[in-house]
């Protein structure tokens, strides 16, 4: 598979991120770090199309309570999104970097600003204008990759995962990494239900 372009990092437990991972629909490298759990792609999705996007299917699963603060970040072309949830009932917060551009907001999503990126990675008030500069040299308005981006943020939140989303690092690679794969049982049943629900819908539109 080539350089993952979405890379999920936890502060959960790594039985129980292992147990979230194994109940989605993508195969994961969860690589175990000190304070974090990293969680990347390691193949395509099991599920059928048009739920089989890897990059749709783990940026974008909702993460329990137990295993937050969580970060995605997301390297998409010319661009990059960094979501951010902490606590148990946190809603999620978004920050988006453009070529060109730099970092803006999405649509009228809550903002995950460069403090609530330092604090939910554990950064220290000591720490905190020196992690601010570093945040906003990672988020300059130039013509780097959203990938060049990533990896750029990983390593100014001193979060694990750096090199991965520029292929220069292999998660499989890297120490304590194991693989988990769908249960292919609950992969099924959800395909026969999207399949259902699609013929549902269609014979719905045939009848108007």
């Amino acid at each position: 598979m080539s350089a993952p372009a979405v890379l999920v990092v936890l502060r959960g437990r790594l039985d129980g991120v292992r147990s979230w991972a194994g109940s989605g629909f993508v195969p994961v490298w969860i690589v175990p770090d000190v304070a974090w759990t990293l969680v990347v792609p390691a193949g395509a999705a099991l599920s059928a199309p048009p739920y089989d996007d890897p990059v749709a299917l783990l940026g974008g699963r909702p993460v329990p309570g137990r295993l937050r603060p969580v970060l995605r970040l997301v390297a998409d072309g010319p661009r990059a999104v960094v979501t951010v949830q902490r606590g148990r009932h946190g809603g999620v917060r978004w920050l988006a970097w453009s070529s060109g551009v730099g970092p803006h907001r999405v649509d009228d999503q809550p903002l995950a600003t460069l403090d609530v990126l330092a604090d939910t990675a554990g950064v220290g008030e000591s720490d905190r204008t020196d992690r601010r500069g570093e945040l906003r040299a990672a988020l300059r308005p130039d013509d780097r990759t959203g990938a060049d981006v990533v990896d750029d943020l990983v390593r100014a939140l001193a979060l694990p995962g750096a090199g991965l989303v520029l292929g220069a690092v292999h998660a499989g690679d890297l120490p304590g990494a194991v693989r988990v794969d769908p249960d292919a049982r609950l992969v099924q049943r959800f395909d026969k239900f999207a399949a259902d629900e699609a013929e549902l819908s269609a014979q719905l539109e045939d009848g108007q």
